[in-house]
C-alpha cells in the first residue's frame, strides 16, 4: 500500500463527512484546532512521526478545552497513521478515544456514524489483521450496547458486519455467537425486525456453503415472510439467489427463473460482482423451463450480453433456442469459457442436455412416420440407441402423428 493510499483513500469522504455550519467556524476555538488540523496533515505528508505527534497535539490541546470536530478528525487520522506503522496496540488505543467524542455534542450522530463506519468498513476490506478486527468490533459493539450511548441500529449495523467478516474466513464458531446475540436482540429490540432480512442473508450464506438445503429452503421461506422492511439490494440479491438454487432443486423452472431474475437485478442494483454469477443461473433456468423469452434481452442484462463472463452463455443460449445441438454440445465438451467449472451449472447440465434433445428430436421427427435409431442417435450427437428409445418414449404424447421406430 502506498503513502498515498493510506492517507488519501478517504479524504474527499472525509471532507464530505464532517460538514459544519458558519456558526461553528467562527468559534475561536474550532478555528484553532482546525487551523492545528490541517497542520498536522501538512506535517504528516512530509514525515509520518511529525504528522503523528501535532495530530496528538490536537487532541492535548482539547483534552483540557472544548471537544471540536477536528480534535475527531484528528483521532481518525491518526487511526491511519498508526495502522501504517502497525502499531495496533495505540491504534485501539486511539479508537477507543474516538468513541469518546461520539457522546460530544460537537460531533453529530450523522458524522460519528459515518466516521465508525468508513473505519470498520477500510478495515474489514483489507482482513490485514483478524486480532485487531476483532478488538476494533468489540469495543464498538460494547460501547453501543448500553448505557447513554446506546445505539440500537449502529449496534446491529456493526454486529451484521462482524458477522459478515467472521463468515468470509470462515470463522463458524464465532459467527454462530453473532448470529445467535442478533436474533435473541431482534425479539426485545425496536431495530430487531428491520433487520431480520439482514440476519437470515447470514445464515443463507453459511448454510450455502455446507449445503445444508433444507436449512436454505426455510430460511428463504421465513425471509419471504417478513413484512415492511426494504433492506439492502445485496440482501435482496441473497436472499432470492437461495430461492432460485432452492427451486432449482425441486425442477420448478419457472419459479428458479423468476428468483434469479429478482437475484441478478438486487445484486446489479447494489454493484456487487455477483450479478454476472447469477445471470448465468437465470441463463440456465431459462433454458431449462424452455422459455421462448431470451433474459439477455431485459432491459437489465443487455448491457451483460457481451461480458466475456457471460458471451460462452450467450452462445449456448443461442444454440439452445435455434435447436443446433453439436454446436451446443460442442460448448459443453470444451469446456469453453469454464462452464462446466461451476458446479451449480455442471449439476444440471443432464438435464439441460434431456431439454434440448428433446427438442430436437421433436423438430427431426415432425412428419416422419417412420424413423431409424441408429440414423435419429447420430442426428443427436451419437447418443446411445437406448437413450433414443427412452426420449422418443417420453415425447411421444408431444408429437402429433406416431413414430414407428426401426432399430
Amino acid at each position: 500500500m502506498s503513502d498515498s493510499d493510506s492517507y488519501e483513500m478517504n479524504e474527499d469522504e472525509e471532507e464530505y463527512d464532517f460538514e459544519y455550519s458558519d456558526d461553528d467556524a467562527s468559534n475561536t476555538s474550532d478555528i484553532d484546532s482546525e487551523n492545528s488540523y490541517y497542520n498536522a496533515k501538512g506535517s504528516r505528508d512530509d514525515s509520518l512521526s511529525a504528522g503523528i505527534a501535532a495530530f496528538l497535539a490536537v487532541i492535548k490541546t482539547e483534552e483540557s478545552g472544548e471537544k471540536t470536530v477536528w480534535g475527531f478528525k484528528s483521532l481518525k487520522q491518526l487511526i491511519k497513521c498508526y495502522y501504517k506503522q502497525e502499531d495496533f496496540k495505540e491504534m485501539v488505543e486511539i479508537y477507543k478515544k474516538l468513541l469518546g467524542y461520539i457522546s460530544c455534542s460537537a460531533v453529530t450522530q450523522n458524522i460519528s456514524e459515518k466516521g465508525i463506519n468508513s473505519i470498520l468498513d477500510r478495515l474489514s476490506n483489507e482482513k490485514k489483521n483478524q486480532g485487531l478486527l476483532h478488538s476494533i468490533y468489540n469495543e464498538t459493539l460494547a460501547f453501543f450496547s448500553s448505557g447513554a450511548t446506546k445505539n440500537e441500529r449502529l449496534w446491529f449495523k456493526c454486529s451484521l458486519k462482524l458477522g459478515q467478516l467472521l463468515l468470509d474466513v470462515d470463522d463458524n464458531v464465532r459467527f454462530q455467537k453473532v448470529i445467535n446475540t442478533l436474533l435473541d436482540k431482534s425479539q426485545d429490540g425496536s431495530q430487531g425486525t428491520a433487520h431480520m432480512m439482514e440476519i437470515y442473508a447470514l445464515q443463507i450464506q453459511m448454510y450455502g456453503k455446507t449445503r445444508d438445503t433444507k436449512k436454505l429452503k426455510d430460511l428463504y421461506a421465513k425471509a419471504l415472510s417478513v413484512q415492511n422492511n426494504v433492506p439492502h439490494p445485496r440482501t435482496l440479491g441473497i436472499i432470492h439467489d437461495c430461492g432460485g438454487k432452492t427451486y432449482m432443486q425441486a425442477q420448478q423452472w419457472k419459479e428458479a427463473k423468476d428468483a434469479f431474475f429478482i437475484s441478478f437485478k438486487s445484486f446489479d442494483e447494489a454493484g456487487d460482482h455477483s450479478r454476472l454469477r447469477v445471470l448465468r443461473y437465470l441463463l440456465l433456468a431459462s433454458m431449462l423451463h424452455s422459455s421462448a423469452i431470451n433474459p439477455l434481452d431485459s432491459p437489465e442484462a443487455r448491457p451483460y450480453k457481451d461480458a466475456a463472463e457471460i458471451q460462452v452463455m450467450t452462445r449456448l443460449v443461442s444454440a439452445f433456442h435455434g435447436n443446433r445441438i453439436k454446436e451446443f454440445e460442442t460448448i459443453l465438451k470444451r469446456n469453453e469459457g469454464g462452464v462446466m467449472d461451476d458446479k451449480f451449472i455442471r449439476g444440471y447440465l443432464e438435464e439441460l442436455r434431456m431439454s434440448v434433445r428433446k427438442k430436437v428430436a421433436i423438430k427431426i421427427i415432425e412428419g416422419f412416420e417412420r424413423v431409424s435409431f441408429g440414423w435419429l442417435s447420430g442426428e443427436l450427437c451419437d447418443i446411445s440407441e437406448e437413450e433414443v428409445e427412452r426420449l422418443l418414449v417420453l415425447q411421444s404424447s408431444k408429437v402429433e402423428s406416431p413414430v414407428r421406430s426401426t432399430k
